[in-house]
Parts: C-alpha cells; structure tokens; sequence
C-alpha cells in the first residue's frame, strides 16, 4: 500500500511482519509484529493515520502510523 502523500509504502510479509518503508530512499523506516502467520493484506486510511493489516491467522489490526 502507498501512503496518499506517496511517501510511504506499507509491505505485508510471510515473516509475520508489516513492514513501512521511505517511498524516496528505499530505507526500512519500521517493523510491526504482532500477528501470528503470514500477513497477506495491508492498506493505509485515505487520511494516512491508520495502517489495517490482514493475516492468514484470521485477525485484522489496526495500528496508528504517527
């Protein structure tokens, strides 16, 4: 997912991690772990407030990406 300023990207992983990353510089700017199997869906608010991830644990979360 790309953040609406296109700043950001937001990866899923089969590591179990959300990854968001400097759209400009390509640099890992943080790692979210929290969810129990792979990460298949993310998406970020129209606002660029929330990251939503989906996983194949059957979970969704929402995390605040301020």
């Amino acid at each position: 997912a790309i953040s609406p300023d296109g700043q950001t990207i937001v990866s899923g992983s089969y590591d179990n991690t959300i990854k968001v990353w400097d759209l400009a510089t390509g640099n890992l700017k943080a790692t979210l772990t929290v969810h129990s199997w792979y990460v298949n869906s993310v998406a970020i608010s129209p606002d660029g407030q929330n990251i939503v991830s989906g996983s194949h644990d059957k979970t969704i979360r929402v995390w605040s990406s301020r």
